[in-house]
């Protein structure tokens, strides 16, 4: 019982993973690269929580795909096409979760996450790294992909 429950939550954390990460020629684990088009980073990145800058601020967007490309939340502006795009997981306790959900799961807002993840009382007990994956979109082709992370309890 204990290996089929281990199993389930490896089959959900497993392209989170993919999703963040990038080999040495600068293809992330699910196939884009500078270069890629808007469409073909949209299908890669569809399913994930996406995330777009406005100015310095990056506001939380869900990528529908093949639909018509809308934001989910209460305004349903469309997506833009060009732009900064973030892709970003908590890793704690080196399992990725998605902020919607590890905030979810500790009864905190999205806004309130990292100072709540960052507080001592909760790095004495876990380790949290976060990782994030920026994707510089213009005229519908990716132009550059960075991706790093912070780990917050080097901060200590």
């Amino acid at each position: 019982m204990l290996a089929l429950l281990c199993q389930g939550c490896t089959e959900k954390t497993v392209p989170l993973a993919s999703a963040l990460s990038m080999d040495s020629e600068g293809n992330t684990g699910l196939g884009i690269h500078a270069g890629s088009t808007y469409d073909e980073w949209a299908t890669a990145y569809g399913s994930y929580e996406v995330q777009v800058a406005d100015g310095e601020n990056y506001v939380p967007y869900t990528v529908d795909i093949p639909e018509e490309r809308k934001e989910n939340s209460e305004d349903a502006e469309p997506i833009p096409h060009d732009g900064r795009f973030m892709i970003a997981a908590f890793y704690i306790d080196d399992v990725p979760t998605s902020v919607k959900d590890i905030a979810a799961a500790e009864g905190v807002s999205t806004e309130e996450l990292a100072d709540h993840l960052a507080s001592p009382e909760y790095l004495a007990d876990h380790t949290v790294v976060f990782r994030y994956m920026i994707f510089i979109i213009q005229d519908d082709v990716v132009n550059n992909i960075a991706c790093d992370y912070l780990d917050y309890n080097a901060e200590l």
